[in-house]
């Protein structure tokens, strides 16, 4: 009798051996492209719109690439989710326009999670030069 109680309790700590062990959970039973699926990585990109596909809902933008070190051209796809500043929707974003566009890849796809279009600043007025104090023809 004593030695079913022991292979019973073995038998018990064992299978919670089993089970507790991160070997054998489901997370990490799953093949590493399916964890990048669940999390895609932000990726990010400063460079400048050479179009703007409007039946695409895309952009394309010329940025540099410092890995690389040469320049490169990326769509990058907006979707009901993409955050635009400095612009009301994606028609305001034209050509020659300098952008910040924060993405993730999905389905293949460069999926814009944000995108900031630099202001353009307007010149700075231009006033005449005043003349220094104490100068000739002053009066005091």
């Amino acid at each position: 009798m004593k030695c079913h109680k022991i292979f019973f309790t073995l038998a018990v700590i064992l299978s919670l051996a089993l089970l507790t062990n991160p070997a054998f959970s489901q997370e990490e039973s799953q093949p590493p492209a399916a964890k990048e699926a669940a999390q895609p990585e932000e990726l990010s990109i400063y460079g400048e719109v050479q179009a703007v596909n409007q039946a695409s809902n895309s952009l394309s933008v010329q940025y540099y690439d410092y890995d690389s070190d040469e320049e490169k051209t990326i769509e990058i796809t907006l979707d009901k989710d993409t955050a635009i500043e400095n612009a009301a929707k994606l028609d305001e974003i034209k050509q020659g326009n300098w952008v910040d566009v924060t993405y993730s890849v999905s389905g293949g796809k460069d999926v814009a999670k944000s995108i900031i279009v630099e202001k353009e600043e307007a010149p700075a007025e231009i006033l005449p030069e005043e003349a220094p104090a104490g100068t000739p023809g002053e009066e005091f």
